[in-house]
């Protein structure tokens, strides 16, 4: 297949076939602020390593990273504590449940099977949380303005309504905290998991955040290295393996690339020396992944031959 060249016009043909994809899901409510979403919103944005950013769509268009935000946790916990005490808490297996079961914790009292699943994130927040108390979200909101120059803070509102509907993830904390996986104070560790999830980007700040990774932890604004090149490794790999849940495989097999997704509809996607991108599109599939999110990245991957880059 011959490489296309990547540019806007490339990117307005992929919106206009993926958007279609929308009919058939819907914005998540079990977040009930996140179901207020308009769901024709659309927005896709490539950052090459050392270039500028292209982009289409609603780009302007703010939502709250969620589950992509357990990318910047997983990387500030390695680079504070070391891999091997972030992995002695939390697995780095796949797993065919869905991202907020219990089910296999309860069965083993096995520490998480990774980092992505809700638990395994909540365990890595209570790592941070342990070191750095009342300070622990604001560590991360600078970590992720390094990487994209600009402050966009996090929403009040999502974060209100995830901690109003968030018996899951209590019954996953507590959980975790009777059979000793989980330590300090377990509101508190949600508090800050919760504000988290509800950090502020675009579709530009994810691609942003995906070049990072795949210039192996150097600032595509700054160009400072931020992460160690292992580092970006260990979550580039865990990505791969994992970064879609149980949603994970089909995702190598169609895109072929590294993802992270996030029930607001993003999906974090990294192809490794070459350029991180972003996508947003909130009507989900029933595993939780934006539809025509994974379609756009799909037709990119065929369009400019990523798949396995």
């Amino acid at each position: 297949m011959q490489d296309c060249a990547l540019d806007k016009g490339l990117l307005d043909e992929i919106m206009d076939v993926a958007r279609v994809m929308s009919a058939d899901g819907k914005p998540a409510d079990y977040i009930p602020e996140l179901a207020l979403t308009p769901p024709e919103l659309f927005a896709l944005s490539c950052a090459p390593a050392g270039g500028e950013t292209v982009e289409t769509g609603d780009t302007e268009r703010f939502f709250t990273m969620q589950s992509i935000s357990k990318t910047l946790a997983l990387a500030f916990a390695v680079e504070h504590f070391g891999a091997a005490n972030v992995f002695r808490h939390v697995g780095m297996e796949p797993s065919a449940d869905s991202f907020n079961s219990l089910m296999r914790i309860e069965m083993t009292s096995s520490k998480p099977s990774n980092p992505f699943m809700n638990a395994g994130a909540i365990a890595a927040c209570s790592l941070i949380h342990t070191a750095y108390r009342e300070s622990s979200a604001e560590r991360l909101f600078g970590f992720f303005t390094e990487i994209t120059g600009r402050d966009d803070g996090f929403d009040e509102k999502v974060c209100a309504s995830e901690k109003r509907s968030a018996d899951r993830n209590r019954a996953l904390a507590y959980f975790m905290k009777s059979v000793g996986l989980l330590h300090g104070d377990v509101e508190s560790i949600l508090d800050f998991y919760f504000k988290l999830c509800s950090i502020r980007c675009t579709s530009g700040g994810l691609a942003q955040l995906g070049a990072m990774f795949a210039s192996g932890g150097v600032s595509p604004v700054s160009g400072r290295r931020l992460i160690k090149r292992e580092t970006a490794h260990i979550v580039v790999g865990l990505m791969s393996t994992c970064g879609l849940y149980n949603g994970s495989g089909e995702f190598a097999v169609r895109v072929g690339l590294p993802g992270k997704s996030g029930v607001s509809g993003g999906i974090l996607a990294v192809v490794p020396g070459r350029m991180g991108i972003g996508v947003f599109s909130p009507a989900l599939d029933a595993k939780g992944n934006s539809l025509a999110g994974m379609k756009a990245l799909e037709l990119l991957s065929d369009r400019l031959n990523l798949r396995g880059f």
